[in-house]
């Protein structure tokens, strides 16, 4: 996948069976725009996004080289979308929801192995998981 890009890039795990069939469902339901792809289809080095970035959850890139990470990422997303899904992502940007939001995200994250459905890809604490990471 090309790294110039005039829309914002959605980048998810692609490895992450949770994070593949998440990314589809937004980009049927809610239709954002937005390009969207796996992190591991994208030259994150040409993008100036780091391996620890994309770790810590989906990245939205932006035109501007700019990127946001986890749940700012997924609000920011929301909010560029139509209704009503622009009003959930403005009610996540507010400063209160927003802050609680930094400090849940990554945790959350981290724990997305728990989640039916989810492979040893998703689990980065596992060795099965950190050795999908590094290979990916």
């Amino acid at each position: 996948m090309s790294t110039t890009t005039t829309r914002p890039l959605w980048q998810f795990d692609g490895d992450c069976g949770l994070c593949e069939v998440g990314s589809a469902r937004i980009r049927r339901v809610v239709d954002p725009p937005v390009e969207m792809a796996p992190y591991q289809s994208v030259d994150l080095d040409a993008l100036g996004v780091s391996r620890s970035d994309v770790l810590a959850g989906p990245i939205l890139y932006q035109p501007d080289g700019t990127y946001l990470v986890g749940p700012e990422a997924m609000a920011t997303m929301l909010s560029l979308s139509r209704r009503p899904f622009h009003a959930v992502g403005r009610a996540m940007l507010a400063p209160g929801v927003r802050h609680g939001l930094r400090h849940l995200g990554p945790r959350l994250y981290r724990a997305r192995h728990h989640v039916p459905g989810a492979g040893a890809s998703c689990d980065a604490t596992s060795a099965a998981g950190a050795d999908a990471q590094r290979t990916s």
